[in-house]
């Protein structure tokens, strides 16, 4: 997983900057400042291994050893023995000409036994590690405090007298705790290393350990300065490994279940020396935890993280893809519906779907079910600003989603009336089922239920969510903001509703946002009778406040005049909420109302695939440019009659005269990014091209190599500049540098990179002619979804799909318009399903904004 919040790009700012000139340095010095303090700060390390002597190398490899962290340390043990010669340790780590060098030094301290489990602190302090918090216990009594904090402090300057340090004796650097201690502490604005070893849970028994572990992680999650967490399993001080066993899955479960959180775990066995007193009381080899032994429960729980999941082992190569194998899966399928591109299940209120499990086969058909709700309503990811605290009086810092059991069935079913909510938004639903090995977790999947139609209705579908101050600097693989499924903010839920409408507005704060809307009334009050239509409901109508925006809802009477009656929807340091507008305007009586910008219409028509290769065609109704201010189409095939080498599947190729009938039609453009542009060859395709040339008709997708073949087509059209792009998700025909052929994915990405860069410098309107999916299938597949995501990623504002020859849904995402198949246009009158197309036309010259960081989500 990548998450990363990433600074503003050269070309990004001259957009800024040449869209309004009026935007304050206030607000872009803001937004730098928030993006520059935020990098980097929104993947949450965790590390697992076998003992806490690893945590120290870990420590070494992820943080800055001259800054002060305090450790909070969970341990039934202390672990502050003093090591020989540690000063000489300390000026090691840092004196080294790389990091490789610091690891292979604290690799050699381990397996010398001069590094080991209970003494590994000492030399980290007093930096990184300034302080240590040591809650020793779930309770302790009022004179252990004192007593275990002198015991640490003995231990940790025992070597003192005879080594002296530069940094003096530690003992006033310890505080110990218990768990009431623990959630009363308040750690300030210290950066904090968080260090669990499993054994303080040591035979509790199940229901207290999961209690005291949720109620641990829970307040760690609140501290602003919370950088990394290390636990150890410390298998010798367990009672078997059983409890070993259900304690990591305690902490897998919560990596699975917090935003941002990425799991380092070091599978290796344990074999250096160990001259711990346990070590030293036992008469046989000390019992070590193999990772390799999990039980089949928690090897499904470890590979359900993916790309969140990282192993290292000093002696074997591990892939946990072989156990999804082993144990089966599985996995939440709504009963109807398909899912979008950012992974998410839509549907309206009154029609959500039955939920069921694809279960292993030795499952019994019980079924527990869990929604994962946030533990806090508010959350602020660049606690370093101060500024999070102006939205919400204590906003925690890490996105927690507690599971919360809503039923047990018995048949891998679930109604939706269990989970569901009038009020519709957003749904995590997860369930287990059982098996005689143990519950099997299926991942949550996430379900988004609208109350109203247009914007209203992306707006509704945001209900439930968090409030998350710095959302717009998130970016977690390709969705980013909104998209992300953290949460939003104010000015972040409009924006992901006008997103989802197909207008591509940034993510930002309101200053931001301001720069993308025109007013309509500006320095209004609640009685100044400002007009209003239902259609400019439906399109969204923002109540700017100035440092906070809202929605209308609903014009209540007397219908079409503003007034304080009118119901908004905003979000503010909790949960969205729908109030009356007088009720903001209390505090806030004057608001500036305003809208997307309108901008000239350029309508261009789209249509699938045409086949000319045949005589007998059927041709799809209102295949004509028409009015359109352009016509572009999918062309299967080649017009060229050269002999291919090998002879294909289906020979599309067709005499260059056909063309004249296209042309009469008013296509004015084709991709030539499709399996059948190669069904005459390499040089077929060259001589498709001219001939396309000779007709009028220009082509794009396809070229005498792969840089012609991945430069797009320029045109212009009512001072709307557009780049379109052909490009094709199949290996047939795809050129190379030296070869004629089509543009594809992924063979072409880095050029396709590189040409969508300079569209998007250019200010063009980026189009792109894909070509993928399974034939005769509706349902848009995985690899169309990816890609999608990419292409719009990387600036695309429409993609309009072919092959599939049939119709597949429509959907936007991200701001862009995805068509994923138009279907059949012009094709053979003998294959069947000819007749299965559309014609669509799209508005390219509406608002859509580029000012985004190419190569990551807008």
């Amino acid at each position: 997983m990548r998450i990363f919040v990433s600074a503003p790009s050269a070309s990004m700012l001259a957009l800024i900057k040449s869209r309004n000139s009026s935007l304050s340095v206030r607000w872009l010095g803001l937004l730098l400042a928030c993006l520059g303090m935020a990098e980097a700060r929104q993947v949450l390390p965790v590390f697992l291994s076998d003992n806490h002597a690893e945590t120290a190398g870990w420590i070494t490899r992820n943080f800055d050893l001259d800054a002060p962290h305090t450790l909070v340390l969970v341990d039934a043990h202390s672990d502050a023995s003093a090591v020989e010669r540690s000063e000489e340790m300390r000026e090691a780590m840092r004196r080294v000409p790389s990091e490789e060098e610091r690891a292979r030094r604290v690799e050699n301290w381990r397996m010398t036994g001069r590094l080991q489990a209970f003494n590994w602190i000492e030399p980290l302090m007093p930096r990184p590690l300034d302080k240590v918090v040591w809650m020793a216990a779930p309770s302790l009594e009022s004179g252990e405090f004192a007593l275990k904090t002198r015991e640490a402090a003995e231990s940790l300057d025992g070597r003192l007298e005879v080594e002296p340090r530069s940094s003096g004796s530690f003992a006033s650097r310890w505080e110990t705790k218990d768990l009431l201690g623990f959630h009363e502490w308040q750690p300030g604005g210290r950066q904090i290393i968080l260090a669990i070893d499993l054994d303080w849970f040591a035979a509790m028994a199940p229901a207290d350990r999961e209690r005291h572990f949720s109620a641990i992680w829970e307040r760690a999650m609140d501290w602003p300065g919370l950088a990394g967490v290390a636990f150890s399993v410390s298998r010798p001080w367990l009672t078997d490994d059983a409890e070993a066993d259900a304690l990591v899955s305690l902490v897998i479960d919560v990596v699975r279940h917090t935003r941002g959180a990425h799991l380092e775990l070091d599978a290796s066995v344990d074999d250096r020396p160990d001259d711990s007193l346990k070590a030293a009381e036992s008469d046989t080899e000390v019992t070590r935890w193999d990772f390799a032994k999990a039980s089949p429960v928690l090897r499904m729980k470890l590979q359900s993280l993916g790309k969140r999941l990282s192993i290292t082992d000093r002696n074997r190569n591990w892939s946990v893809s072989p156990w999804r194998e082993e144990a089966g899966t599985a996995r939440l399928v709504p009963a109807d519906g398909e899912i979008d591109c950012d992974h998410v299940w839509r549907y309206p209120r009154g029609k959500e779907p039955i939920l069921r499990v694809d279960a292993p086969a030795d499952a019994t058909g019980r079924t527990r079910w869990h929604l994962l709700e946030p533990v806090r309503d508010a959350y602020d990811l660049l606690p370093e600003t101060g500024l999070g605290k102006a939205f919400s009086a204590s906003p925690a810092r890490w996105i927690y989603e507690k599971p919360r059991q809503v039923a047990e069935t018995q048949d891998f079913q679930l109604d939706p009336a269990t989970w569901s909510r009038e009020s519709g938004g957003r749904f995590l639903i997860g369930a287990e089922c059982e098996t005689p090995r143990g519950w099997i977790p299926a991942p949550a999947i996430e379900i988004r239920v609208r109350t109203a139609d247009g914007f209203r209705g992306s707006l509704s579908e945001c209900g439930g969510m968090p409030y998350v101050f710095g959302i717009a600097g998130v970016s977690e693989t390709d969705l980013g903001g909104v998209e992300a499924g953290w949460g939003s903010d104010c000015a972040n839920l409009l924006i992901s509703a006008w997103r989802r409408h197909g207008i591509g507005l940034p993510w930002g704060d309101p200053g931001i946002l301001r720069d993308w809307l025109e007013a309509i009334a500006e320095d209004v009050g609640v009685s100044d009778h400002v007009e209003i239509s239902q259609g400019q409901i439906a399109r969204g109508i923002a109540i700017d406040f100035g440092k906070h925006v809202a929605a209308v809802w609903e014009d209540v009477k007397p219908q079409g005049i503003l007034g304080g009656n009118d119901l908004v929807m905003h979000h503010l340091g909790g949960k969205p909420e729908i109030v009356a507008l007088e009720t903001l305007a209390a505090t806030r009586p004057v608001f500036t109302v305003r809208m997307p910008r309108s901008e000239e219409s350029c309508v261009m028509k789209f249509a699938g695939d045409v086949v000319l290769a045949e005589g007998e065609r059927t041709v799809i109704g209102g295949f004509e440019r028409g009015h359109a201010d352009g016509f572009v189409v999918n062309l299967e095939g080649i017009p060229s009659m050269r002999k291919p080498v090998g002879k294909p599947r289906y020979d599309f190729r067709f005499p260059p005269e056909r063309l004249d009938w296209l042309k009469s039609r008013g296509v004015d453009a084709v991709s030539l990014a499709n399996n059948h542009a190669a069904d005459a060859g390499g040089e077929g395709i060259i001589e498709g091209i001219a001939a396309l040339r000779k007709a009028g008709i220009a082509c794009f997708g396809a070229g005498a190599n792969e840089v012609e073949a991945c430069r797009p087509l320029r045109i212009e059209r009512k001072g709307v500049q557009m780049a379109i792009f052909g490009v094709s998700y199949f290996p047939e025909g795809i050129a190379d540098s030296d070869s004629a052929g089509v543009a594809g994915l992924p063979a072409h990405r880095a050029i396709l990179e590189r040409e969508f860069r300079q569209a998007l410098e250019l200010g063009e309107r980026i189009i792109v002619i894909v070509h993928g999916g399974d034939e005769y299938d509706a349902r848009v597949n995985d690899e169309q979804h990816r890609w999608a995501r990419w292409l719009v990623a990387w600036g695309a504002s429409f993609i309009v799909g072919a092959h599939p020859h049939v119709i597949q849904r429509e959907e936007n995402y991200g701001g862009a318009v995805i068509l994923h198949s138009l279907g059949n246009a012009v094709y053979p009158s003998r294959i069947s399903s000819v007749a299965s197309g559309a014609i669509r036309t799209l508005d390219v010259g509406r608002p859509v904004p580029v000012l985004r960081q190419a190569g990551s989500a807008r």
